[in-house]
């Protein structure tokens, strides 16, 4: 869908979470929910955040986006008691005011320790002291940290991985390459090891055929994510 066709009137209030399960390749079932933002126009078109995000950032909303997603999400997952996640960027984690925000919504939440938050590992990478703040602010809390695409960018997350976060995703294209590239390979492997003595959750993101899912299935990672398993959808009822 053509980005012209998003009204330059983009209103906070017409963006909503869809919800995108993460499975237990173990079990089969549902482990947890990421929180994905779609824009609903009036007509009822729907578009992704790469259609209209750019829209948010020049008003200067990226804050209230966020918000509004923690606080939409948190409202849908009270009561069903299912861990889920929202994604935040480079800029939420240079906004400490943010931070302070998600967290105080969690003071009377129920179970808080099953929302997480989701940060890039470029902007985990480009931001290492910031990072390393949050997520020990956030750990205090009960409020776990992902690191998302994982081995899409060049970088060396070791530092980050001694942090206390609660798993990493790993980028679908280190799946797509396993068996035939001998450096992802080795670098998958090493992850892995490093993940496992830190009981570090790992997540296969963009697992979108069932190819895919066999390469997944025959790697020591517990939790896949994509469109052989279910896209993002408006509502959802946790298994």
């Amino acid at each position: 869908m053509p980005i012209r066709a998003v009204s330059e009137a983009v209103s906070i209030n017409n963006i909503v979470p869809y919800f995108q399960p993460i499975m237990d390749l173990r079990s089969k079932r549902v482990w947890r929910y990421e929180c994905l933002a779609r824009l609903i126009t009036a007509e009822d078109k729907t578009f992704l955040p790469s259609e209209f995000l750019y829209l948010i950032e020049r008003e200067q909303h990226v804050k209230a986006l966020t918000e509004a997603m923690f606080i939409q999400s948190a409202r849908y997952f009270r009561h069903l008691h299912v861990p889920w996640s929202i994604n935040i960027s480079a800029a939420d984690l240079l906004n400490t005011n943010l931070t302070n925000t998600l967290i105080s919504h969690l003071i009377d939440y129920p179970n808080p320790e099953r929302v997480s938050i989701e940060i890039s590992a470029a902007s985990a990478l480009t931001h290492p002291e910031l990072m390393q703040e949050f997520v020990e602010r956030s750990a205090e809390a009960g409020l776990g940290v992902f690191l998302d695409n994982v081995g899409e960018n060049p970088g060396n997350i070791n530092a980050i991985l001694n942090m206390p976060i609660k798993g990493i995703k790993l980028a679908g294209g280190l799946i797509s390459h396993y068996e035939q590239n001998t450096g992802v390979q080795d670098y998958v492997d090493n992850l892995l090891a490093l993940c496992d003595k830190r009981n570090i959750c790992v997540v296969a993101e963009h697992i979108e055929t069932n190819l895919l899912l066999e390469s997944v299935n025959k790697l020591p990672i517990q939790y896949a994510q994509g469109y052989v398993f279910s896209p993002p959808q408006p509502t959802t009822q946790p298994h």
